[in-house]
């Protein structure tokens, strides 16, 4: 059997599984959950974003049929219906505190950066997501269009986010 190893399963590898394991049993995101389970959730969330898919029918379907690349990851077959009611169930804290995880190891890995003046330096970014607004009515942004703003702080000493709004 061939064995595949794609920059995706490497950037899968990034993630601290037992890290995220505690985080998902403090939030309960397994509880009465059969096949589907949050890290399952986590691949396909990553998958999505990678690779810019717009639908759930656009993750769903490619994964489904990559199964074999990925079933190191014991990815279930993945419906529609099943990805829609994660992503309305899930907690989101789960994501974030993983957020917040993988942010502090990534600032422990960086190097400090010297400067010439004693205090710290960060940086302000605004970025707008477009988000579909017949999904998300409460994300109106201008007439026609539905978005979200993320307000990010970069602290320069590591040149990575430092906190996300």
């Amino acid at each position: 059997m061939k064995n595949f190893i794609t920059i995706f399963n490497q950037l899968l590898n990034l993630i601290p599984t037992g890290k995220f394991q505690k985080i998902v049993e403090k939030h309960d995101g397994d509880k009465y959950v059969k096949k589907f389970k949050t890290f399952h959730h986590l691949i396909t969330l990553l998958y999505g974003q990678i690779t810019e898919k717009d639908s759930l029918r656009d993750i769903q379907h490619p994964l489904n049929l990559e199964k074999n690349r990925l079933q190191f990851f014991s990815l279930p077959e993945i419906k529609k219906s099943t990805l829609a009611d994660a992503n309305n169930n899930r907690e989101s804290k789960i994501f974030e505190d993983l957020f917040y995880e993988l942010l502090k190891k990534t600032q422990e890995l960086t190097p400090k950066h010297k400067f010439k003046f004693k205090n710290p330096l960060f940086s302000l970014d605004s970025t707008t997501i477009k988000l579909c607004l017949n999904t998300f009515d409460w994300a109106k942004f201008r007439t026609a269009k539905g978005a979200i703003k993320i307000h990010t702080k970069l602290n320069h000493s590591g040149n990575i986010p430092d906190f996300l709004v």
